[in-house]
């Protein structure tokens, strides 16, 4: 695993990946007395998604780029959804308890979906 010697489009990939991981680590929940983090929510499997790219890079094999597209679009969904599916009525009023991890690991899908169309191989 050399780096240095990878593409933009390799750079890019494993920063979005491991943006998607320390997403897990902020809160997914946020209600204000008590929040969940990615790892409490069960958004570990959401991470799956940047396995393929992730490992294509680091072997520096040649990437499947519409398989990587559709894995970054589906990221991208499964958060929105994820966000809409935290919203609740309280006082009358909805509210979303959705916390920072879900913004944050869209912006990795979406820096994900960047560097596969930097992607030389």
């Amino acid at each position: 695993m050399n780096f240095q010697k990878w593409d933009i489009g390799g750079k890019l990939i494993f920063i979005a990946a491991c943006a998607a991981f320390v997403s897990l680590f902020f809160d997914w929940v946020d209600i204000g007395f008590a929040s969940q983090n990615g790892f409490g929510q069960g958004a570990v499997f959401f991470f799956l998604l940047f396995l393929y790219p992730l490992i294509v890079v680091i072997r520096e094999q040649r990437l499947n780029k519409l398989l990587g597209y559709i894995l970054a679009a589906v990221g991208v969904i499964f958060s929105i959804i994820y966000i809409s599916s935290k919203s609740v009525d309280f006082l009358g009023s909805s509210v979303n308890a959705a916390g920072s991890g879900p913004y944050v690991f869209i912006v990795a899908c979406i820096l994900l979906a960047v560097g596969i169309f930097k992607r030389v191989r």
